[in-house]
């Protein structure tokens, strides 16, 4: 079974101070069926910046 996930590898701090998170894309490999299955992660070449209030509730008011 194959899917793709986001792991979040740093967070950045943008020109104005504001926090982002550096993600990685990763595909996801399980051996069996199910996605609780033993399986491993490989890292694909592709990035993205989140702002840190989209993935927690910090700043948020």
């Amino acid at each position: 079974m194959e899917d793709e996930a986001w792991r979040s590898v740093d967070i950045i701090r943008d020109t104005d101070g504001v926090p982002h998170v550096l993600q990685q894309r990763v595909l996801v490999f399980t051996s069996g069926v199910s996605e609780e299955s033993a399986g491993y992660t490989k890292p694909a070449l592709e990035h993205r910046l989140v702002p840190l209030k989209d993935l927690t509730k910090f700043g948020q008011t």
